[in-house]
Formats: structure tokens, sequence, C-alpha cells
């Protein structure tokens, strides 16, 4: 069941969708065909990429109170956990936009995948009557072909990786952790190592993806002009917290 869910509400719907593009606006290019669907892909995510950003910004306008609250509970990671969650609570800084946002992309990531794995022609069988059956599929892009590995294609992609993971970590380098400096560099190589095993449509759909998510970043001033955040010392944290343990034990005994 789990089987036929996979391949005809998402599987089938992608190769549609691709060869839909692939047919038309791509002219006969399953290269553009990717890049237009992870464009349509990223505008439908258009109001997750926003919620995204603006709590990219709260937590920048946070991190001195993070910071305080790291060296205030060094020696209690429980307590330090919980503080960082009450105040990223009190801003209303929402993690969730952005685990759909990276969900829904390595969903996709997946489903191209097990498009191009193998070859497609065999896969066109998927294709709905009105979606036509191509005789040829040209996967070659700019002088890469996207059906195939190509390590200096992942390689552009980790090192892209790596700067936007350095440019983010130099707004607070006051707060880096010692894990932060490890993701920088572990992160992009990972990345290379698995893109560089795998067929470049990968590659494709990531730098798309990663372009596109950058014009939205340009954006940021106007989903953030008005925003505000919530100055919070780890002392005041500390006590919303025990007041709000004090209330719960007053309720129970009542």
């Amino acid at each position: 069941m789990i089987a036929a869910i996979w391949h005809d509400y998402l599987f089938a719907p992608l190769l549609n969708l691709l060869i839909y593009f692939y047919n038309t606006i791509a002219f006969g290019n399953l290269g553009f065909a990717v890049i237009y669907m992870t464009i349509g892909l990223r505008i439908f995510l258009i109001p997750f990429s926003i919620i995204a950003e603006r709590n990219g910004f709260k937590y920048e306008k946070i991190q001195a109170d993070v910071s305080e609250i790291q060296k205030e509970f060094k020696d209690d990671p429980v307590a330090r956990k919980e503080h960082i969650r009450e105040l990223m609570r009190a801003n209303r800084i929402q993690p969730l936009a952005s685990v759909v946002l990276t969900g829904i992309q390595l969903l996709t990531l997946v489903l191209l995948y097990q498009v191009f794995v193998g070859g497609m022609t065999g896969k066109l069988a998927a294709l709905y009557p009105a979606v036509a059956r191509p005789d040829v599929i040209n996967t070659n892009l700019f002088g890469l072909d996207i059906a195939q590995r190509n390590m200096y294609a992942a390689g552009l992609v980790g090192a892209l990786l790596y700067w936007q993971i350095w440019r983010s970590q130099r707004k607070r380098r006051e707060t880096l952790e010692k894990n932060d400096i490890i993701f920088r560099y572990a992160f992009p190589l990972i990345t290379f190592a698995v893109l560089a095993s795998l067929p470049s449509v990968k590659v494709i759909f990531i730098l798309t993806a990663m372009g596109f998510g950058y014009i939205i970043h340009l954006c940021r001033p106007f989903f953030t002009r008005r925003l505000q955040t919530v100055k919070l010392t780890a002392l005041k944290i500390h006590d919303k917290i025990v007041g709000g343990e004090k209330v719960n034990s007053l309720d129970s005994h009542g």
C-alpha cells in the first residue's frame, strides 16, 4: 500500500510534471525542465521561505541573549536548551517552517533520484494520457549530462554551501561553538561526497533552489522591516520558567 501511494501520488506526478515541462517550455531539454520544476516548487513554498527568513532575522537579533544563556548555563545543557527554547518562544521563532521547507526539498531530491536511476525509458509508462511520450530524452545541459555523475558540479555545490555557512556564522562569531566550526567544514564535504556519487540532476536542483533562496534572502528587508525582538536576559527567562512551574504546581494542588 505504501509503495502504491509513493508511486501514484509522489513519483508519477513528479515524472509527469518533468516530461510536461520537457515537451513544452523546456524545448526538449530535461535540464531546463528540472530548473523550471524547481522554481515552481520554490514559488509554491514562498510562504515557508518568508517565515524562515523572518526567523533568521529574529535569531540574529537575539544572539546576545543566546550568548548570555550559553555562558550562564554552560554546565547545565538541559537548562540551557530550555532557556534558549523559551527565548525563541518569546520571539515567536517558528522552526517548523524551515523543517517543512527542507523536508519537501529532500523529498523531491529522493523522487528525482528514483526518476533518473537506472535510466528513464522504462519509467515513461507512468505518464498520464494527456502527457505525450517523447521519442528521445535529452539530458545534456550546457555540456553537463545530468543523468551522469560529475565531481566538478558536486564540488561547486560544496563550495557554495561552505560560503553560505561561513557568511551566516560570521554574523555571530562571538557565540560560535566548536560544533559550529565542525559543521562549517563537515556539511559541505559530506554534501560533496554524496553528490559526487549521484546523477548530476541533484546538483541542478540544489543550485536552482539555492539561487532562488538567495533572491528571497535579498528581499529580507521587505519581510522584516516591522519586526521587533523581545530582549530577555538569562535571569528573566529563568524567572519566567520558574514562575510558570510555580503556577502549574499551585493549580495542581488547588
